[in-house]
């Protein structure tokens, strides 16, 4: 059985404005259409509360911020040809992804998330695709714990809706946003921004060789 809240209690709820949710909703028409009509109030499913997350939730100015930071950060990285972000830069991909997860996770358990999502991957997909995928932990600016970064590349154009399907899934109970990968707006360079340390980051793929991205010349 699904609860919803009325406006006024969804606003107490979320922390948020009436304008910030109806932006939130225009935004997300499949969302919107799980909302409710009572009379005539609109209510919203308190299930919806944790898309509601000030750490993935991207308002216009800091959309526009990443703007226009994105061709400095692409020129200074291509700077160095040797960095791992710039190789990457180079290489083909299809989507990039944020997680923010709703329990409190540290750098660790990203880093199991991140690898049984790809054992997930594999394990369905990889007798028929090309499956690549380069992730980074970062953590929250308001709140404890880490959400990750990650891009992705699947070769068979075919499978890709049926994959961004079970990613969601996958992160059934977080709060998931995907765009599709923009080379030209230095992604991979705000993805790897924290440094890449440890298990802050890894890059999964069953044809890493082939990508130039063998263990030798990953780190």
């Amino acid at each position: 059985m699904i609860n919803y809240e009325d406006l006024k209690g969804f606003i107490v709820s979320t922390k948020t404005s009436k304008s910030t949710i109806y932006r939130f909703y225009a935004k997300n028409e499949e969302l919107f259409e799980e909302t409710r009509m009572k009379g005539r109030k609109r209510i919203f499913p308190i299930e919806h509360i944790k898309y509601f997350d000030s750490e993935i939730m991207f308002d216009e100015n800091k959309v526009l911020r990443m703007q226009n930071q994105s061709m400095k950060n692409l020129i200074n990285g291509l700077m160095d040809r040797e960095s791992l972000p710039t190789r990457l830069w180079y290489l083909d991909w299809n989507y990039m992804f944020t997680v923010a997860y709703k329990l409190e996770r540290n750098k660790n358990s990203c880093y199991r998330q991140m690898s049984g999502l790809y054992e997930m991957l594999e394990k369905k997909y990889g007798a028929d695709t090309g499956i690549r995928l380069f992730f980074t932990s970062e953590p929250f600016s308001q709140r404890n714990g880490y959400h990750n970064h990650f891009v992705l590349q699947i070769g068979n154009k075919k499978l890709h809706d049926e994959v961004v399907s079970d990613i969601k899934d996958y992160f059934s109970y977080d709060r998931v946003d995907v765009k599709i990968y923009d080379q030209f707006k230095a992604v991979l360079f705000y993805v790897a921004k924290e440094g890449l340390v440890n298990e802050d980051w890894d890059i999964m793929g069953n044809n890493l060789k082939k990508d130039g991205l063998n263990e030798s010349n990953s780190n």
